[in-house]
């Protein structure tokens, strides 16, 4: 009866945390059983952006409310940006690194680069690059003022290989 009890207890404590995520490989079908009807869906994504089609998600957890933005590639999701559905405010560090730990597949994520620039009006803005045991990688847009810990930002998630198809167009294409 104990061990039942802890199992309940954990189950409560993990759903809690209710952050979204779309888990990268998910088809379609997937997300819309997970997340519900899609939004601003697009089949034709243009000349520099790799994928078949994209849509939008809006989720509403015990943490709050984003806005998801999928990718598929030939039928799986292969590249994710989460945010926060206020436009006020973006997720906070410890919200995307919850959201690193639910993607983590079984697979740790290693730190990479980590750019920051503050302005004349002591605002920073930086990125944080992660990188997971099976090559997908996660990069967190961030932003605050220079004197505050409370940085927020949105969060972006890429299968391995949309990292390169999206790499061997924007070289097509003269980006760096």
């Amino acid at each position: 009866m104990r061990t039942f009890q802890l199992t309940v207890l954990v189950l409560a404590f993990v759903s809690s945390l209710g952050i979204c995520r779309g888990n990268l490989g998910d088809t379609e079908a997937q997300c819309l059983a997970r997340y519900g009807q899609e939004f601003d869906l697009r089949d034709n994504l243009g000349f520099d952006v790799i994928g078949d089609k994209a849509v939008s998600f809006h989720v509403k957890t015990p943490k709050g409310s984003f806005l998801m933005k999928v990718i598929f590639l030939n039928g799986v999701a292969c590249d994710e940006k989460l945010s926060n559905a206020a436009a006020s405010g973006g997720l906070s560090e410890d919200q995307m690194k919850t959201i690193l730990d639910l993607e983590s597949a079984g697979l740790k994520w290693t730190r990479q680069n980590a750019v920051y620039h503050t302005d004349r009006a002591n605002v920073t803005y930086g990125t944080q690059d992660w990188v997971r045991g099976d090559g997908a990688t996660a990069k967190f847009w961030l932003s605050g003022k220079a004197t505050s810990e409370n940085e927020s930002g949105q969060i972006e998630l890429a299968t391995r290989a949309y990292g390169a198809a999206q790499r061997d167009v924007d070289k097509q294409n003269g980006a760096n």
